[in-house]
């Protein structure tokens, strides 16, 4: 009879950290990762609404180097400067934040982090970079800001979160520039690689 309720007791346990469990994940789902729907999709045609207050001049000194020489002296043959090489990007709908383990096809990976309170699809959107090496996303979409995408150069099955390049041998190199262009072309983010 004492085993009995030692069951009975074990069993009622198990229920209810069962039951807690399932109402844990059910929250986070529904409060956490979906906080925002309805969600409203913009494509590369459709720009969020401008501010209403006046814009100021931003300036991403990662993507133009100081130059400390004058502007008449001309550059040697076959370098070009870098304020010219890559026009300035502005209302950015997404960014590219990272590029990991360059010269490792195993662990290359770029993170694309959204800046838009709305849907961005990426279908059809390119990542390119000077020697031709270009990768053209598929039919997914970063639901809010701050939620991210990684895409790996390795073989792999894509996934919501992550897409696989196919590559055998490494994409990056250090001193590179990753440019990010939508569907119509326009430029929405550069990195240049550490």
């Amino acid at each position: 009879m004492k085993s009995f309720w030692k069951i009975v007791l074990l069993l009622i346990i198990n229920i209810i950290v069962s039951v807690s469990a399932t109402f844990a994940v059910l929250y986070y789902w529904e409060n956490i990762r979906n906080a925002d729907k309805p969600y409203t999709l913009i494509t590369s045609n459709q720009a969020p609404a401008a501010p209403t207050v006046q814009p100021t001049l931003e300036i991403d000194f990662a993507i133009v180097e100081p130059s400390t020489e004058p502007a008449e002296i001309a550059q040697p043959t076959g370098q070009t400067d870098p304020a010219q090489a890559i026009p300035p990007v502005r209302d950015q709908l997404v960014k590219i934040t990272q590029v990991i383990g360059t010269g490792d096809v195993n662990s290359e990976t770029i993170r694309i982090v959204s800046n838009s309170d709305l849907v961005v699809n990426l279908e059809n959107w390119l990542l390119e970079d000077a020697d031709g090496n270009a990768f053209k996303f598929p039919n997914i979409q970063l639901l809010k800001q701050d939620f991210f995408i990684e895409l790996y150069s390795r073989n792999g099955h894509n996934t919501p979160f992550e897409l696989y390049w196919g590559k055998v041998d490494p994409v990056w190199q250090s001193g590179e520039t990753v440019v990010l262009k939508d569907a119509d072309g326009n430029i929405q983010s550069t990195y240049r690689v550490q």
